[in-house]
């Protein structure tokens, strides 16, 4: 009789075993990510319908954050970094409680929500190229004739200042009409050593007499903190959002560097040869550094001139690390393997004076450069380490973003005079491109497989192309309000990603043959200097005027993923 139960009992120590194994089994199929990640998924419920909530998921052990949408009132998270996470949903009109749960790799694990109805918090644009200390319940939202009433000065505003500083810059700020003045004096070079923004004779005395008294006025010590409010809510594909994750990777405060800092401001992403993700810092003391994807390890380094204000990066074929300053009017250089950092003269000749602002590499490794104060276009040579700069026939152009074409032809945008300027170095002759819809301000463009050049239409919410062909150019409207359209850059399958602030943050993906935008709401209210597209597909952002400083990544389709490191 022991024998028999002996006999049962290994039977049944069998049957679990294999049970444990199988279920074992089946959560590590589950998973269905790279090798070493786990994955998370759940429902979500709520009182009434919702569309697309946002999981957020933020590993406390890497400072990383992962965020995906919810499809049907489900989410699924993969390719997540095995440890702690504090997970929440959030939704307009809905609250939740945040959850904590550990995860191992090769693992899924099931996390549920219940949401219940709060009070729905109306939409704000983002604050252009600054951190969001307007954050916060204190700041009362208005329409846009509420927060610029039609008096005086408005048109002069929009025209002289809110083209570059967005809508939300000046709310944002109750200043004394000494200060208010004082800014204006460095817009227009004086005692500043970026030089002049507003061209010397474009703002006459009255004018500027009147543009402070109406910032004064409404934007006072005693004005209100606001901010513009958007009487619109994203359009939102559940099919798309539900494939798509975000993850950002926050950079942290050094305490030997950063003890009266408290916050970075990350600028530019690029990627080396070996998939990291490198960008500008542009914070004090200015610095730039990179992010390993597959790790989160986030590796500085402090740049030799602190009042440098690095710009634009890039990177050669060798993994050299080449930032525009500008502040000084030099191109900096950095050897990652040995630390050594050179600096050199935008112009070797020493005759010229600007400020350089973004660099690319051609395919001999020289460093192409755009100079925003001084209206040149630069190429430093990688033979003689010399750098020659090329006047544009516009004046006052202000060259901004600039990029390459398959024959190697350096197009550039001329911020200030709304046209789209093409160099070819062979004949050393520029040819310009003037955007239909004026006036506008351009900042940045790409180019399409096809040699189609796209750009944006920061102030005015276009999506241009140029056929150079033909020079026959077609504007699109984006079709949301306040739309500030910063970069403009295509893919491998020539959709165009364009990165917005204007309505608080969102990448946004234009299908040209089908003539569509997808919108794809960012994590933090912010907008996106400039986009870098790995060859897969995954979109590298830098969250500039966000309150967590970070290098982040959209993967439009993240179960196409086959690696978290960047390559071109």
């Amino acid at each position: 009789m022991r024998k028999r139960h002996t006999v049962w009992a290994a039977v049944i120590v069998v049957v679990v075993a294999l049970a444990w194994d199988h279920a074992t089994r089946a959560r590590a199929a589950d998973v269905n990510g790279l090798p070493g990640t786990a994955t998370l998924s759940g429902m979500v419920q709520a009182p009434k319908p919702f569309k697309a909530a946002q999981v957020h998921l933020m590993n406390v052990d890497k400072n990383v954050l992962f965020m995906v949408y919810t499809s049907g009132g489900r989410y699924r998270a993969v390719n997540l970094f095995p440890g702690r996470y504090e997970v929440t949903v959030r939704k307009p009109g809905f609250m939740a409680e945040r959850q904590i749960i550990v995860l191992e790799a090769d693992r899924a694990e099931m996390l549920n929500f219940s949401l219940r109805e709060g009070m729905a918090e109306p939409v704000q644009q983002g604050e252009f190229g600054f951190t969001m200390r307007s954050s916060g319940t204190d700041v009362t939202l208005v329409s846009y004739d509420e927060l610029y009433p039609r008096e005086p000065g408005r048109a002069l505003l929009e025209k002289q200042c809110m083209y570059c500083h967005g809508k939300n810059f000046f709310p944002a700020r109750q200043l004394p009409e000494v200060t208010w003045s004082t800014f204006i004096d460095v817009m227009e070079g004086k005692g500043s050593e970026r030089g002049a923004m507003i061209p010397p004779g474009t703002l006459s005395a009255a004018d500027r007499a009147t543009i402070t008294a109406y910032l004064t006025k409404h934007f006072g010590p005693a004005a209100t903190k606001r901010g513009l409010k958007v009487d619109a809510d994203f359009p939102l594909d559940e099919a798309a959002l539900g494939k798509a994750m975000y993850v950002e990777y926050y950079l942290p405060l050094d305490a030997s560097l950063d003890a009266t800092n408290k916050q970075r401001r990350t600028q530019e992403p690029h990627f080396d040869p070996d998939g990291n993700v490198w960008y500008t810092d542009r914070s004090v003391p200015n610095r730039i550094g990179h992010v390993d994807p597959r790790t989160g390890a986030i590796k500085d380094f402090v740049l030799p001139d602190p009042k440098a204000d690095p710009h634009g990066l890039t990177v050669d074929s060798r993994g050299r690390v080449f930032w525009a300053e500008t502040v000084g009017f030099h191109l900096g250089r950095l050897d990652p393997k040995t630390g050594a950092m050179t600096r050199y003269p935008m112009d070797s000749t020493g005759q010229s004076k600007g400020r350089g602002h973004t660099p690319v590499v051609d395919s001999r490794d020289n460093v192409w450069f755009t100079v925003i104060q001084g209206d040149m276009l630069g190429k430093w040579d990688a033979k003689t380490e010399k750098a020659t700069v090329w006047k544009v026939p516009t004046q006052g152009a202000a060259p901004y973003g600039v990029t390459l074409d398959k024959d190697e032809n350096v197009w550039f945008a001329e911020f200030r005079r709304c046209k789209i300027g093409k160099f070819d170095p062979r004949t050393e002759k520029f040819t310009e491109y003037e955007a239909p819809t004026q006036p506008c301000t351009i900042r940045r463009l790409g180019v399409d497989s096809k040699g189609m050049v796209w750009y944006g239409g920061f102030n005015n919410g276009k999506l241009g192309k140029i056929d150079p062909r033909t020079g026959k150019i077609v504007e699109y409207d984006i079709p949301m309000p306040f739309a500030e359209p910063y970069d403009v850059w295509p893919d491998r399958d020539d959709k165009i990603w364009i990165s917005d602030g204007g309505q608080g943050g969102t990448l946004i993906r234009f299908d040209p043959q089908a003539e569509t935008f997808t919108y794809f709401p960012t994590p933090q209210r912010t907008d996106q200097p400039k986009l870098a597209i790995t060859r897969d597909g995954a979109v590298w952002y830098t969250p500039r005027s966000s309150s967590k400083a970070a290098a982040g990544v959209l993967y439009p389709d993240v179960g196409k993923m086959t690696t978290p490191a960047a390559y071109y």
